[in-house]
């Protein structure tokens, strides 16, 4: 392993072991294999920290034997990228793996690829760059992007058959055996039936110090506008018992524990592991709450784990919109929900909603104010509205549809907030020119991945390029507005 040389390098390195010190692995993982695997993900530690798929394939690859896989996370300051593992810099790997979930992670992505030369597209890769592999949640809908520069892309849920892929790789074999050993037969994405949990915890994870448990993968809720439902595959759940004897497997180890899924209240087990944390004293979260789903004894067991603050997701302000997303709730649902909050000491919630959509009215995005005062005359003292544009992504009911114009989307923002100047009223809304570039990102063609790859690697900012792709996308749409409005809005 070389040290840094230089004052920027030590301040990375640095930095590197100061949050690798931080944690602390439930589970001993160790990789003694010749092949040295870099696991990328390229966002930010606290965010690549808590992805249960940092843990399952740290755990899943150094369990191969002749593997040895290293974490490593995004940091547009970092030049060197020192693993998480043993501080060895990122260029003496051969194989590079990065899991992308988040359409704005390909450009950092792209920008680690930059920083150390390595050509975005795969075709102008020689014998001594390294192999790159993207796998994620990326894969499960549009990988159209991704097939340009990575090597090999695994499609959906980590494979059998590739772990007996890289098993056969050997440290000395040449590029393009590597490559040949790894693809796999997998078209379309593969769905697992097995589930994972946290190898490590850290205080900087976006999750805190807890124990991750993924309880279910797959949606059954089929909400027009998310793509969970339509393409990560059937619901699988754990079973309750499994979750229990996780649970208390740690016990010792830490009592802080965060279950993961979709929709963690869809989880058929989900009374019977809040009490179970009840009797046991244990500290619950949970990932995700489907309102009309909430019951006394979750509830009950949030509030005992000292959370403050409990989310729902109304998704559209009025019940037409709600209707039109396919969300299956009703206004009498998000007052219970709310209620239920009230009656167990919650002061505190957080809503979340998708406006912009191209067949919303201004009184649907009323319906969002009214709700917010509704709040706060319940008794809430801060009423956080997280509000997100709609972004019509591939393999839903809505990929087709086009995705309102940014003057619209700032006109509606502008006028959510006139109408809710209101103490103890939050207004958190998505960045309007990254959720364009989202859209770009997620509905990119073949053709326009080349582009933009080829503007990337001249140093330009992609952000105009993929701005005027947006615009693109939505004129060839535009005949959507015409014939279409009934079939989305059901209105």
């Amino acid at each position: 392993m070389r040290k840094p040389r230089d004052k920027r390098s030590w301040s990375e390195y640095e930095q590197v072991s100061s949050l690798k010190f931080r944690e602390r692995f439930v589970t001993e993982v160790s990789g003694f294999g010749d092949v040295r695997v870099a696991l990328i993900y390229p966002n930010s530690y606290e965010v690549g920290s808590a992805s249960l798929s940092t843990h399952v394939l740290l755990r899943k690859l150094n369990e191969l034997g002749s593997v040895r896989a290293e974490r490593f996370f995004y940091n547009k300051e970092f030049l060197k990228y020192y693993s998480f593992d043993s501080l060895t810099p990122l260029d003496e790997f051969k194989i590079w793996a990065f899991s992308v979930h988040f359409e704005l992670d390909l450009m950092n992505v792209f920008d680690i690829l930059n920083k150390f030369s390595v050509p975005l597209r795969k075709e102008e890769r020689n014998e001594f760059h390294p192999v790159i592999i993207a796998g994620g949640a990326m894969t499960y809908f549009n990988d159209n992007l991704l097939t340009e520069v990575a090597d090999v892309v695994h499609r959906g849920d980590l494979s059998e058959e590739f772990l007996d892929g890289l098993s056969a790789v050997d440290h000395w074999m040449h590029r393009k055996e590597i490559i040949a050993s790894l693809e796999t037969e997998h078209v379309t994405p593969f769905f697992s039936d097995v589930l994972g949990e946290s190898v490590f915890i850290s205080p900087d994870s976006v999750f805190g110090d807890r124990y991750l448990i993924e309880v279910g993968r797959g949606c059954f809720r089929k909400c027009r506008f998310c793509v969970a439902g339509h393409r990560y595959g059937r619901p699988r759940f754990r079973k309750s018992d499994e979750v229990f004897d996780l649970m208390d497997s740690v016990a010792d180890f830490t009592n802080r524990f965060g279950l993961v899924a979709a929709t963690v209240t869809d989880y058929p087990g989900i009374d019977e592991v809040a009490e179970h944390c009840i009797e046991k004293g244990y500290e619950l979260s949970v990932s995700s709450l489907r309102l009309d789903s909430v019951s006394d004894t979750l509830m009950k067991s949030l509030r005992l784990s000292n959370q403050s603050i409990f989310t729902i997701a109304p998704e559209g302000g009025s019940q037409r919109m709600r209707d039109a997303f396919a969300k299956g709730i009703s206004r009498g649902d998000i007052l219970s929900a709310l209620e239920l909050g009230r009656k167990h000491g919650f002061r505190r919630v957080k809503m979340y909603y998708i406006y912009g959509a191209v067949f919303e009215r201004r009184e649907d995005r009323q319906e969002i104010a009214e709700m917010a005062l509704q709040a706060s005359s319940m008794g809430y003292t801060s009423v956080v509205l997280s509000l997100n544009p709609l972004i019509p992504k591939p393999g839903t009911p809505f990929e087709e549809m086009p995705m309102e114009s940014l003057s619209g989307l700032r006109k509606y923002e502008k006028e959510i907030r006139s109408e809710l100047l209101v103490e103890g009223v939050k207004l958190d809304f998505e960045s309007l020119k990254e959720s364009q570039v989202q859209f770009a990102l997620a509905n990119i063609d073949k053709s326009h991945s080349r582009e933009l790859l080829a503007h990337v690697e001249r140093g330009v900012d992609p952000t105009p390029i993929l701005k005027k792709y947006a615009e693109e996308v939505n004129s060839k749409r535009k005949e959507w507005k015409k014939h279409g409005k009934e079939e989305y809005s059901g209105c």
